[in-house]
């Protein structure tokens, strides 16, 4: 930073004050741009660009509570200080600085009033056209289950810390909702450590495969990947003598590919909603001081 023979002179990035801090001036924009930034717990959030002529950090003057908001540099800047005494004096001279701050908080909160009413209107809207993962999965399974004339099936989600696979939705008497498979552990487990989809139509056979409460011999698994990740595997099986075919698993792997992108979908759809309701809890200030 350098001190100018007006205000001082702030380089890009540079921290004119902190959240948290406390503060006891207003600050004016003589020229160039300030971001003011917010904590939330997804990271920083940017609530507004100032440019030259804009006043910022005036609360301070008034309710002496600590900076609600970070003031960076966006770019070369050259802010001017006013501490309470200079400001006084200031407005002894200049009566219509007190408008000027007055029309600025006005502003301010004309603005955070629109923005707080068009976040509401996106968060409905979200609501309205997202669809709930576990629903997702239902469906498919369904589908799944009309098209290829299987006796049990499952779709699989990775965990939250992907080691491990759960059962989302199922049908038949194979399905335990507790139960779960390590990363390459069983048929599954293979198919999502290989992204490669698996027809068995003697399970006995197979070394991979994991026993359960059906005494299965045939089955069907395919991935669920998105741009190359593999996050799960729809399974259907036999416990009878009916074997299945390459048309169906091609099928089912043509249901994998619908599914996943829709199940892509929802997750973006309930990340985006998550952060709609961060920053709905956190644009209750109504000042940046």
């Amino acid at each position: 930073m350098e001190q100018g023979g007006l205000g001082r002179v702030y380089s890009d990035n540079d921290v004119i004050f902190r959240e948290g801090e406390t503060g006891e001036v207003l600050y004016v924009i003589q020229s160039g741009k300030v971001r003011i930034t917010k904590k939330i717990p997804s990271g920083e959030l940017t609530i507004a660009i100032l440019q030259g002529g804009d006043i910022f950090g005036e609360m301070a003057i008034f309710d002496r509570l600590p900076r609600s908001a970070t003031a960076m540099a966006l770019g070369d800047a050259r802010i001017l200080t006013v501490d309470k005494k200079k400001l006084f004096q200031t407005i002894s001279k200049d009566p219509t600085l007190v408008l000027k701050i007055v029309e600025t908080m006005s502003k301010r909160i004309r603005r955070l009033d629109e923005e707080l009413t068009q976040l509401k209107k996106n968060k409905l809207d979200i609501l309205h056209i997202c669809i709930d993962i576990d629903e997702i999965c239902e469906f498919v399974m369904e589908e799944a289950r009309n098209i290829i004339h299987a006796e049990n099936g499952s779709l699989m989600l990775l965990g939250d810390e992907e080691k491990s696979l759960f059962i989302k939705s199922a049908f038949g008497t194979e399905w335990d909702p507790k139960v779960r498979f390590i990363l390459g552990e069983g048929i599954a487990g293979d198919v999502l450590r290989t992204g490669r989809a698996e027809l068995v139509n003697n399970v006995s056979l197979d070394s991979r495969y994991i026993s359960g409460k059906a005494q299965i011999k045939s089955l069907l698994c395919v991935p669920l990947k998105w741009k190359g990740d593999i996050f799960g595997v729809i399974n259907m099986s036999n416990t009878s003598e009916k074997l299945f075919t390459l048309d169906e698993l091609k099928i089912l792997h043509s249901i994998a590919i619908y599914a996943s992108i829709a199940i892509e979908n929802a997750k973006t759809c309930s990340n985006l909603k998550n952060i709609t309701n961060e920053v709905l809890m956190h644009v209750s200030m109504l000042d940046v001081q």
